[in-house]
């Protein structure tokens, strides 16, 4: 399937475009290189010639998230992989993803070969989760307005609990992702960054627009076989809470009788 952007109450960028291409805005500095490969979007980033470390090469792309501001639920998911040092970390390195704006609740995420630190918001402490190195991670994030948040990696729920207060709060509120240089080069490859509405169970609706189409259909795909890489999924696999969507007879797996109810539900193209 072809690009798939922001549509009805998600976004997802797929890795399959350059993010400045499909409404993120690029920031960089000394040019580090980067490429698209297989629906990756790889960067790599090092120390800026002839320039002191720390801090080198950094590349980001960020988008405002206004248009969630009052929704009772949201997500945030993404997929990684990163060969940079837990060293970096210290300086917001090798790899980083936030949601943050100008009142209360911001969520921060620096991703490392071997560990993630995870500030959920400001009055909470910070969280630090060990990773299988080399390997691409499933990183979620659920809010459920002033409620309730739970944290997910690779679908195992690793903290859980009251927030600060809801977001997003108002129109400040933006995403942004990055791979940067503190002390040592790195490289940083994006499968994907999802975030938008959480969709009802056994809705076939991925994206919340009232329908079942072809958009909604990629994602479904996605939970129904295990042939990308750190993805799960499948017959008589935990569908995670990421795919409870496309689990249609709510038996925690999507197989073949989901399909078949996924194509009773299909309404056609978006």
């Amino acid at each position: 399937m072809g690009s798939v952007q922001a549509a009805a109450q998600t976004v997802a960028y797929e890795g399959n475009d350059w993010p400045e291409n499909v409404g993120w805005i690029r920031a960089s500095f000394c040019n580090p290189p980067r490429t698209l490969i297989d629906d990756w979007l790889q960067q790599r980033v090092g120390p800026c010639p002839g320039d002191p470390l720390p801090g080198g090469q950094q590349e980001s792309f960020r988008r405002g998230l206004g248009e969630f501001v009052g929704y009772a639920s949201v997500f945030l998911e993404w997929r990684m992989v990163t060969d940079g040092p837990s060293s970096e970390i210290i300086g917001v390195a090798p790899a980083s993803i936030v949601m943050a704006g100008n009142f209360g609740t911001n969520y921060h995420f620096t991703i490392a070969r071997d560990q993630v630190r995870m500030i959920r918001d400001n009055l909470l402490p910070i969280l630090y989760e060990p990773l299988s190195p080399d390997l691409p991670h499933t990183i979620r994030l659920e809010l459920r307005t002033d409620a309730s948040y739970a944290l997910y990696v690779d679908s195992r729920v690793v903290e859980e609990g009251v927030p600060e207060g809801p977001f997003p709060q108002n129109d400040s509120a933006v995403i942004s992702f990055r791979a940067k240089c503190w002390y040592e080069p790195s490289n940083t490859s994006w499968d994907y960054v999802r975030f938008g509405v959480i969709p009802d169970d056994a809705s076939g609706d991925f994206d919340n627009e009232d329908d079942v189409d072809l958009r909604d259909f990629y994602f479904f795909h996605e939970c129904l076989t295990n042939d990308r890489i750190g993805i799960s999924g499948g017959p008589n696999a935990d569908a995670g809470t990421g795919c409870r969507w496309a689990d249609f007879d709510g038996d925690d797996d999507v197989d073949l009788a989901d399909v078949a109810a996924f194509q009773i539900s299909f309404t056609g193209p978006p």
